[in-house]
């Protein structure tokens, strides 16, 4: 018996201890950090406003000790949800397992990249993804970089006036069927400025329809096809300027694609020989030589870069060019380097389609955090009077091994990595509040046994063994519904069933082994009298 209960004293102690340490950096109670010199630094920081640093020869133990903080979910710490469909079209099952695992990687080296704390990024059921972002500063940009395809290609461009002559062609027939009458003509819609085809970005549906029109007539060459670039509203562009708006050019570039960008190695931000940002890239060998062929054996022709089908620029090539190349284009520092990211991470298997967004506001989890605090210090403040009051000191002794529940929970699920939520935290209150039930039937165990006639000891011993099958058995129950719930559900519900999970399996360890610590510790001082109310 002694054994067992040094044994049980030291359980407890080794616990308390370990999860203080990991409840520290949530309460930010220390803090440990390196200078510009290498040199440690740590500090304890105590209510009131009172900090104590350790002196030099002791900071290093600040390296060794938890810096982990809990992990707040969108609904507290604020931040984006993003929930995404992979298309399936033409896929077949393994097919689809493969892209949507490959999208959740290639996602989660984007967010990455954007310096985002915590993201999670999962897949859920047949083809969805779910994408949590918490603290995202710029949730806009965020969309863009995780929606882009980034499927890079490089087509030739016609290097004869095919173009030209297939909007004259259009026109023509178009006229001959109208015998007189009014019809849409293409060649007001578009026009040559510098040797570019353009036309005004506000017409990019319709004239986008009238070249389809023009490819169902048979007009558009064998092997060719049409690509549009981006709408450029460079206000410092020449043609920009010309029109007074922003515009597109319109090229006729071949269906082949010679080279795409799954031979990239490599791409960032760079500056062009006028200072403007763009991108450069470099090719792995394979790349290099297919693009070498392809450069040496067209100079002087056009080679269309693009990327999601869009031209981003049409260089003239000048000479044969192997490893590296760039894309040029009129981008903002921002999209350049956003453009180079996504061209590093690969691009996606499949198309995404958004389904569902939710955006928090910081502000917003502020409020519940601090809701959620009120909620369960009212909580414990009541349980603690009522307990106090009902069952005296053992009533206390129930408190304290609530409180240290409480730490153990919060430590447990640093541990673990484990984020909490609102629901996170309605499920917190919960265990505490199957915590302190298990001690009502322990404590009512106990009263049945003193009024049998039992001495203090044998009514505390009997009380905590007959009560456990039955706390054994309640609480078993939730835990299985919590594991379903965790199983089956999203969001807001596993976050739920974890702290509920966690605070059950506490509450199993504080209510049973550390209140029985406490009885065993005065009972073994022959105590003859326990008031119990």
């Amino acid at each position: 018996m002694r054994y067992r209960t040094a044994f049980r004293a030291t359980l407890i102690i080794i616990v308390a201890v370990l999860a203080l340490l990991y409840v520290c950096p949530t309460v930010n109670f220390y803090r440990w950090w390196q200078d510009e010199y290498g040199e440690d630094h740590f500090l304890l920081n105590w209510p009131g406003g009172y900090v104590t640093e350790f002196p030099a020869w002791l900071a290093p133990i600040g390296r060794v000790l938890p810096k982990r903080a809990v992990k707040l979910g969108l609904d507290l710490k604020g931040g984006i949800y993003l929930v995404y469909e992979v298309d399936d079209t033409g896929l077949s099952e393994k097919e689809l397992r493969d892209a949507v695992n490959l999208t959740v990687e290639i996602i989660r080296k984007r967010v990455d990249e954007l310096g985002v704390t915590e993201p999670e990024i999962q897949s859920e059921g047949r083809n969805r993804l779910v994408v949590k972002l918490p603290g995202i500063k710029d949730p806009g940009r965020a969309k863009d970089l995780i929606g882009t395809t980034a499927l890079l290609a490089f087509k030739l461009v016609n290097p004869t006036d095919a173009l030209y002559k297939l909007i004259q062609e259009y026109d023509r027939l178009k006229g001959e069927a109208a015998a007189g009458g009014k019809f849409v003509s293409l060649g007001d819609r578009v026009q040559t400025i510098r040797g570019d085809t353009v036309f005004y970005g506000e017409d990019y549906e319709k004239v986008k329809g009238l070249f389809a029109e023009a490819g169902e007539m048979g007009l558009v060459p064998d092997g060719w096809m049409i690509a549009y670039s981006n709408a450029i509203r460079a206000e410092d562009d020449d043609i920009y300027v010309e029109l007074g708006g922003p515009y597109r050019k319109v090229y006729l570039v071949t269906e082949e694609t010679p080279i795409t960008g799954k031979y990239l190695r490599n791409a960032q931000m760079g500056y062009d020989q006028y200072g403007k940002p763009n991108v450069e890239f470099k090719w792995d060998s394979e790349g290099a030589r297919i693009f070498g062929e392809l450069t040496g054996e067209h100079i002087r022709e056009n080679l269309a870069i693009l990327l999601d089908g869009f031209v981003q620029s049409a260089p003239v090539i000048q000479s044969r060019i192997t490893t590296q190349g760039e894309i040029t284009g009129n981008f903002t520092s921002e999209e350049a380097s956003d453009l180079a990211l996504v061209l590093r991470s690969g691009a996606l298997p499949a198309k995404l389609w958004q389904i569902q967004e939710q955006v928090v506001g910081p502000s917003l989890g502020r409020d519940a955090i601090r809701s959620g605090v009120i909620a369960s210090l009212i909580a414990f403040a009541i349980i603690i009077f009522l307990t106090v009051f009902y069952y005296h000191f053992a009533g206390l002794v129930a408190d304290l091994a609530l409180l240290f529940n409480l730490v153990i929970v919060v430590s447990v699920m640093v541990l673990l990595h484990a984020t909490l939520t609102l629901p996170g935290i309605a499920g917190l209150i919960l265990s505490v509040a199957m915590a302190i039930d298990a001690n009502v039937l322990i404590y009512e165990r106990i009263r049945e046994e003193l009024r049998s006639g039992k001495t203090v000891k044998a009514a505390v011993d009997t009380g905590y063994r007959r009560a456990f099958l039955t706390i054994f058995d309640s609480n078993i129950t939730t835990v299985i519904a919590a594991i379903f719930l965790y199983l089956f559900g999203t969001g807001p519900v596993r976050g739920f069933a974890v702290t509920l999970t966690i605070g059950i399996l506490a509450s199993m360890f504080t209510a049973i082994v550390v209140t029985k610590s406490i009885f065993d510790y005065f009972t073994g001082r022959r105590v003859k009298r326990l008031y119990i109310g």
